[in-house]
C-alpha cells in the first residue's frame, strides 16, 4: 500500500487531523490546561468516523493489538511537561504503518504552526514559517537527552569542540528540525514507537542516518542530519567506549 489511490485517502485525514489536534493543544496551552488525553480521544473519535476498521497504538490510551503492523501511532502531545509548565516547545505525532513499516509520518509544532509531512519512497514536506537553515558543520548543535548524556558522561571527548548540545523536551520536535536541518543530530535513551515513528520517516526521507543501539537501553537510538555524516563517528566511538555498537536502520 504505497501508491496515492491506496494512500491518498489516508493522507488526506492525516493531514486534516493534525491541523485538529494541534489547534487543541495550542488552545489548552494557551489557556494553562492539559491536552494529552483529550487530543488522543480526538484522534480517535475522528479516526472512528473516517476508518473505522483502523487499529491504533497510542500514548495515552493504549495500543490495539496488531497496531505495530497495520494502523496508527499517535502521540498526542509530545513534551507535556514543557506544555504543562509554559514552555512553548512541543508536538504533536501522527503516523500510519502498513506492513510493519511507517508509510506517512506528520509532526507539527503548534505554535510556530509549522508542520512536516513525510511519504516512504516520495520525500518530505514542510508547511509554515520556513526560516532560513544553516547547514554549516563549524558548530554543529545535536539533540540529546539528558538520559543519553548520563549514560554517556564522556561524550564530548568524541566529538568536535565546537558541538553544542540540546534537549528540547520533545522527541519528535527534535527529529523534524534533524530531518529539515535545523539541528544536526540527536540521541535518546529512551523512546516509544509513537515517539519516534512519525519522525524517524522525516529523517530517512529526507537522506538522514538512523541507528539503533541493540544493546543499549530501551528504544536507544540516534540520527544525523543529511549533511551531518561526517559525525557518525563520533557516535560510533561514544558507544564503543562503554562496549556498544550501532546498527543502522535501513530506510527501506
Amino acid at each position: 500500500m504505497n501508491s496515492a489511490a491506496e494512500l491518498g485517502p489516508r493522507r488526506a485525514f492525516g493531514r486534516r487531523v493534525l491541523a485538529n489536534l494541534s489547534r487543541l493543544v495550542l488552545d489548552r496551552f494557551n489557556a494553562g490546561l492539559p491536552a494529552d488525553i483529550d487530543s488522543e480521544q480526538l484522534f480517535r473519535d475522528q479516526l472512528a468516523v473516517a476508518f473505522s476498521d483502523d487499529l491504533v497504538a497510542g500514548e495515552e490510551l493504549g495500543m490495539d493489538p496488531g497496531a505495530d503492523q497495520q494502523g496508527w501511532l499517535i502521540d498526542p502531545l509530545d513534551g507535556s511537561t514543557n506544555h504543562g509548565h509554559g514552555i512553548p516547545l512541543f508536538a504533536v505525532s501522527i503516523a500510519y504503518i502498513h506492513g510493519g513499516s511507517v508509510v506517512l509520518g506528520w509532526v507539527s509544532d503548534p505554535v510556530r504552526g509549522e508542520w512536516f509531512e513525510a511519504w516512504r519512497g516520495k520525500g518530505i514536506l514542510r508547511g509554515g514559517p520556513s526560516p532560513s537553515l544553516s547547514t554549516s558543520m563549524e558548530s554543529p548543535v545535536l539533540s540529546l537527552s539528558d538520559h543519553w548524556r548520563r549514560r554517556y558522561p564522556d561524550w564530548r571527548s568524541h566529538f568536535p569542540e565546537s558541538t553544542r548540545a540540546r534537549s528540547l523536551g520533545s522527541i519528535a520536535l527534535e527529529m523534524a528540525w534533524i530531518a529539515s536541518g535545523r539541528l544536526q543530530g540527536g540521541a535518546w535513551y529512551r523512546t516509544h514507537p509513537w515517539d519516534v515513528g512519525a519522525g524517524e520517516l522525516l529523517i530517512s526521507e529526507s537522506g538522514g542516518d538512523l541507528s539503533v543501539v541493540p544493546d543499549g537501553g530501551p528504544g536507544e537510538r540516534f540520527a544525523l542530519s543529511s549533511a551531518s555524516s561526517s559525525l557518525m563517528p563520533c557516535f560510533e566511538a561514544t558507544l564503543a567506549g562503554h562496549g556498544m555498537d550501532a546498527q543502522q536502520i535501513d530506510p527501506d
